[in-house]
């Protein structure tokens, strides 16, 4: 009986061993571990992830982070396997929210900067500019960081008349006033909104804040169209409506005054009295002109 068991013993551990060698082989065939799933084993990669919520601006630390399995064909572009990529030298901070959990990419971090810049938060070949905003302009304070936006420009000029100009259109707003934190909640009236636009908008936007007035106009995050737009001008500020001007009347004795009595709003304008041939009679909308006897 003791025999026997021994056999059993020796039997199981070489079983062990064998399935040892077994795993150690299939793991460096497929260059790394594997998740069994329903259709086979997937393979995985190391990859860095958030052990805990991270605010923003919060720089990176190793309490912070932990390294997890994660499918390699699903692993984003700009990820990390080890954590002291990340905290290494300067260091890392994030540049938005970063829930727990949360796989971290380059775009999400600061490039080991000290300190926290819109330039970082820039596209390839866009620029920012910062413009001038108010409780109107502004839209109330609810901009916000990542809003999308349309900037207009209106003039008046001493020589025509007032105009508006359609300048750029879906912007992206990097930062109302000093902030950039793209998961900030509350609205707030600030006096800058700085905005990511192309080279040739920056330049129209920066003489447009010396000609006249810029307005930002926020839009639906989806909506990503364009539209064409022609100036518009005061006699255009109607619903489509036939418009009906009246002239101000001229000034009595003023440099262009031709001597005709200014005409009453509904009735029909008087003809300039000749002085000494005659008198004006009024009757209802009608006039005339009646010579006086004895002139």
């Amino acid at each position: 009986m003791r025999r026997s068991s021994i056999i059993m013993l020796i039997a199981a551990v070489a079983l062990g061993l064998v399935a040892v060698l077994l795993s150690r082989t299939v793991l460096s065939d497929s260059g790394g571990p594997s998740i069994a799933s329903g259709q086979g084993a997937v393979r995985t990669v190391p990859a860095v992830v958030a052990a805990a919520d991270i605010g923003f601006g919060e720089k990176l630390t190793p309490e912070k982070l932990k390294v997890v399995d994660w499918p390699a064909d699903t692993l984003p572009q700009g990820s990390f396997q080890r954590v002291d990529e990340l905290i290494t030298g300067q260091g890392r901070a994030a540049m938005r929210p970063i829930t727990a959990n949360e796989i971290l990419t380059v775009k999400s971090l600061s490039e080991g900067a000290t300190r926290l810049s819109t330039a970082q938060l820039l596209n390839p070949k866009m620029r920012a500019v910062a413009v001038p905003v108010t409780e109107v302009t502004g839209v109330s304070g609810m901009l916000y960081p990542g809003d999308r936006v349309d900037v207009y420009f209106s003039r008046q000029p001493e020589e025509a008349l007032p105009y508006s100009e359609l300048l750029a259109q879906d912007a992206r707003v990097l930062s109302v006033g000093l902030d950039m934190n793209v998961g900030k909640d509350k609205p707030e009236v600030v006096k800058s909104a700085t905005i990511e636009v192309t080279p040739l908008q920056a330049q129209k936007i920066t003489l447009a804040l010396a000609a006249g007035q810029i307005n930002l106009a926020l839009r639906h995050f989806t909506d990503e169209s364009r539209v064409r737009l022609q100036t518009v001008q005061v006699t255009d500020l109607n619903d489509g409506t036939v418009t009906r001007l009246v002239r101000k009347p001229r000034a009595m004795g003023g440099p262009d005054y031709d001597g005709e009595q200014p005409a009453a709003p509904g009735r029909v304008g008087r003809p300039a009295i000749p002085p000494g041939k005659g008198v004006t009679v009024i009757r209802g909308t009608e006039s005339s002109i009646q010579p006086v006897i004895g002139q």
